[in-house]
């Protein structure tokens, strides 16, 4: 090849890149009103779907959950170490578990409460009460963040219901701790009220044994020290009733409502806007695809050994089919 060829050839790249490129944009000119067209008519379907959805509004409810400090009587045991009694360290009070407080707003306890007060099975139209169960699931979210606070969303079309709603899961939260809290409270009393008796008969068994003994023998001092280890069982059992009596008549722990739901004044979805542009998007550049195909369709056609290989491929897609 003379060097005056390499200078054409070089010189010709360049201008197979412009004219690429211009292919490009007279393809898409070709096809403006199908790509247009389609992408207009994608506009006007989502318009039209999301104007048919209803307005759905979230009310917010934000909560501190009690933070409950071990009861007197356990804080006692605690210092006791293992055995029988260390472990009902592990009674004292309501977990401050962030995941436990989710849980009993999610239990049955609390939404067939709420179902009931608002009668939502007439509300979401549903013929059963566990698909209202399952209804008020889908539109209640609740969340905890970093800073301890929770958060309680509920959507609804009517914004008051939903408002209402969310406030109600505080007051049903805070009628189930109580309940709660009162339960742990009496077992811990009726255990130690078990216990006081037996405690008792031992340190009067101790107390004739000790006076049946004769102050000079080995076994007066077994005695002693077996009166001395009674009466310590009998006073701490005594204390611990006491104190478990005092928790007992204590209020449960209470929730602070650090934000009350409000009435929401602006609906939350359908974000009809969005919609809109990402179905006109994804209908634009399908269209463009489909632009392209039917040109490179059309061309097939015209050249034989192109329109050879699409009657191939053609060919393959039934065989699979």
């Amino acid at each position: 090849m003379s060097e005056n060829q390499k200078q054409n050839n070089e010189a010709q790249q360049p201008e197979e890149g412009e004219i690429n490129l211009l292919e490009l944009l007279i393809v898409l000119v070709k096809n403006k009103k199908m790509i247009l067209g389609v992408t207009f008519a994608a506009a006007l379907l989502a318009v039209g779907f999301t104007l048919q959805k209803p307005n759905i509004y979230t009310a917010t409810a934000k909560i501190i959950p009690p933070q409950q400090s071990q009861s007197s009587a356990s804080a006692l045991l605690s210092q006791l170490g293992g055995g029988a009694l260390g472990g009902m360290a592990g009674m004292a009070g309501i977990t401050n578990s962030n995941g436990l407080y989710i849980a009993m707003l999610k239990s049955r306890n609390i939404t067939e409460q709420i179902a009931s007060r608002f009668d939502l099975q007439t509300v979401y139209g549903t013929k059963t009460l566990p698909g209202t169960l399952k209804a008020l699931e889908e539109v209640s979210v609740f969340a905890v963040g970093k800073d301890g606070v929770m958060t309680m969303e509920v959507d609804d079309k009517d914004p008051k219901l939903a408002a209402d709603i969310a406030n109600a899961y505080i007051e049903e939260l805070s009628k189930l701790m109580q309940t709660f809290a009162l339960t742990e409270a009496a077992q811990r009393r009726q255990y130690f009220e078990s216990q006081i008796k037996p405690a008792k008969d031992k340190l009067t068994d101790a107390e004739i044994t000790l006076d049946r003994t004769p102050n000079t023998s080995l076994k007066y001092m077994d005695a002693v020290r077996n009166l001395k280890y009674q009466e310590a069982i009998y006073e701490m059992m005594a204390k611990q009733f006491e104190m478990a009596k005092l928790d007992e008549s204590k209020d449960a722990p209470f929730i602070r409502v650090l934000e009350k739901a409000t009435v929401p004044e602006k609906k939350s979805k359908p974000n009809r806007s969005k919609s809109v542009i990402l179905a006109a998007l994804l209908a634009f550049f399908l269209a463009v695809i489909l632009a392209f195909a039917r040109e490179a369709m059309q061309r097939a056609k015209e050249q034989p050994e192109q329109a050879e290989r699409l009657q191939k491929l053609r060919r393959a897609f039934r065989w699979r089919g």
